[in-house]
This record gives C-alpha cells, structure tokens and sequence, in this order.
C-alpha cells in the first residue's frame, strides 16, 4: 500500500490511500471514502473514483461488504485489476 498523498485533479484535492479495515471503518463512521480499481491511475481519463459513504444518496440501506461486492463484479477484471482500492482526502 502506498503511505504517500497525492494531489486529485478530478477531485481537487488532496488523497491518501488507506486499507481495507480502514475504509470500514470510516464507513461506519459515516466518511466519504472513494474506490477505484487496483490497475488504474487515480487520475486517467477512462475511470474515475467513485465516491461511496454510508449516508450518502446511492448507498442508503447498503453495508460496506455490499457496495464492495457489487463494485468488484461491475469494475473490477482482469485489466483493470482484481480487487479495490480504497482512498479518502488527506487532511
């Protein structure tokens, strides 16, 4: 995992990348995290990091392991990589 932030120009500030315990944690907590497929850039122009949260619009009624699952089987292949990662804005 990589332990350095990055500056996003899709989103315009500044990101890090956090394991996998801890987006369910910030889940939780109600945080906006965002996931991304593993073989790709954060920032390229063929897909975006899509921004999930507990209280959010889209997720409403949904635990963590679901939007993980259903991001995997929609986003995630052999090109783009096999599993997530997770990211959230550094502060």
């Amino acid at each position: 995992m990589i332990n350095e932030t990055f500056y996003s120009h899709d989103l315009k500030c500044r990101v890090k990348q956090i394991s996998k315990r801890t987006a369910r944690k910030l889940w939780d907590e109600g945080r906006e995290i965002y996931l991304h497929s593993s073989n790709m850039r954060f920032d390229n122009m063929w897909q975006h990091p899509m921004p999930a949260s507990k209280d959010g619009y889209s997720f409403a009624g949904y635990t963590f392991d679901q939007v993980c699952s259903s991001y995997e089987t929609y986003n995630c292949d052999n090109e783009r990589g096999k599993y997530i990662h997770f990211f959230v804005k550094a502060e």
